[in-house]
């Protein structure tokens, strides 16, 4: 197994920041450093940190476990906020609660295997940033110190606080300024290896080139009445007949969408899994010709009329996704094959061997935007738009398009995958302080 000297953090540091504590001990959620902790986020969160995790048997520092199970779980507790999973008294996710997930008995179980992936995941993206000579670059550097400025002064100060107080009232005892920094420059390294494969990724010609169709759609899903059904199909029907090419349903679809007809029109690639199953599958099927027309029926939707244009190279963020995908599955691989060892002298690490392993990778291609670090921000936002109502963006024409998601929150977290492709387009959120800030006082 390759050492890993990042993951080393000095015995001075640990007995500074713990000294009187023994690695092993539960902390006592009574005790007067989780306050500021248990003020923010309730009282169960303590018990699940400050465990001495080794990653191939070197050492990972209790600040970075806590900042990686403390990111696990707020990222749960917005699938609690949005009533997916159950919610303690302060809206973050009930850890004591029964779980309805197969194999685990509550969702403090579920949630210390999310966090373990998570955690497991970043140890071996430094692993290989190692082998692979990347390294932090001034440029990190430069955008931590501003991430830093930027919570000293406009959240830390305003709450008469020192930035040391106030990372520590989020992410526990010890992570003081120094100690988050080094966090930060790990996760961010983590990040960089993640570009570094996604620009080396080598695509192959299925992954590059994919279906191109023009559609138009009658709207008429099987919650439709009969009536509706065998309209929108006779008005369909009638539309392909009047093209004598496919460049004729373009200006007939628009026409017909004006007119309140055609529900939605318009030219749009098909990457596996993004689509509605009977849309995707007339898009692959075996002998399809350039200008080809056909109508088909899609339950979530209705009657498209649908005409196959080619193959046509995804765009680069699409592209960018599989490559995440593909280094998503390179992780779980290696976790599945035990190339490394996570474990902990103070709780039994999750037996990670299913092809549904919670794989967690924080990282994106734009680069890691401080927001997603400190997800207490995006996590009270979401609070506050629960509360109001509001679940972001979302219109009728978005809606009717044949993809695969959901004018909702991404689905219950399974792979990291289906994350990827569901958070896409989501909005940063601001953070309201309001809130907590009145709470986390010791």
């Amino acid at each position: 197994m390759k050492k890993i000297g990042a993951l080393i953090l000095l015995t001075v540091m640990i007995l500074a920041v713990f000294s009187g504590c023994s690695n092993t001990a539960t902390v006592s959620v009574a005790s007067a450093t989780y306050q500021p902790l248990i003020n923010n986020y309730g009282e169960q969160l303590p018990q699940y940190l400050d465990k001495q995790y080794y990653f191939d048997d070197k050492p990972i520092s209790i600040q970075e476990s806590n900042f990686y199970f403390i990111n696990a779980y707020l990222d749960l507790s917005t699938y609690a906020m949005y009533g997916y999973f159950p919610a303690n008294a302060k809206g973050y996710l009930d850890l004591s609660a029964a779980c309805t997930e197969p194999g685990y008995a509550t969702y403090g179980d579920y949630f210390i295997e999310y966090a373990e992936n998570s955690l497991e995941s970043t140890c071996i993206l430094l692993s290989r940033a190692e082998a692979e000579g990347v390294t932090v670059t001034d440029e990190i550097k430069a955008t931590i110190d501003t991430s830093l400025n930027d919570m000293k002064t406009n959240y830390a100060a305003p709450a008469g606080k020192t930035l040391d107080d106030y990372l520590q009232a989020y992410y526990g005892p010890g992570n003081t300024e120094a100690a988050f920094r080094t966090i930060l420059e790990r996760y961010y390294l983590a990040d960089a290896y993640s570009k570094v494969y996604c620009e080396n990724y080598v695509f192959s010609d299925e992954e590059k080139f994919v279906p191109y169709l023009r559609y138009a759609l009658f709207y008429a899903p099987e919650t439709s009445d009969q009536a509706t059904k065998d309209k929108a199909l006779e008005t369909a029907t009638a539309m392909k007949n009047a093209c004598s090419t496919i460049d004729d349903l373009t200006g007939l679809a628009q026409n017909a969408q004006q007119a309140g007809t055609v529900y939605d029109q318009g030219d749009i690639l098909v990457p596996r899994g993004r689509m509605v199953p009977k849309f995707e599958e007339w898009a692959y099927e075996e002998g399809r010709t350039v200008g080809e027309l056909d109508i088909i029926y899609a339950p979530e939707y209705g009657y498209f009329v649908v005409g196959y244009l080619g193959t046509q190279e995804q765009e680069k963020a699409d592209l960018d996704q599989i490559a995440l995908q593909k280094l998503s599955q390179s992780l779980l691989d290696e976790i599945n094959a035990g190339t490394h060892n996570l474990h902990s002298t103070d709780v039994k690490v999750s037996s990670m061997t299913t092809t549904d392993v919670l794989i967690v990778v924080f990282f994106t291609l734009a680069g890691v935007a401080i927001a997603a670090v400190i997800v207490i921000l995006i996590v009270n936002a979401m609070k506050k738009n629960k509360d109001t109502g509001s679940r972001g963006k979302s219109s009728s024409k978005n809606s009717s398009k044949p993809s695969n998601s959901k004018n909702k929150p991404a689905d219950k977290p399974k792979s990291s995958k289906k994350r990827y492709e569901e958070d896409d387009e989501d909005d940063e959120e601001e953070y309201d302080e309001d809130e907590d800030e009145d709470e986390d006082d010791e």
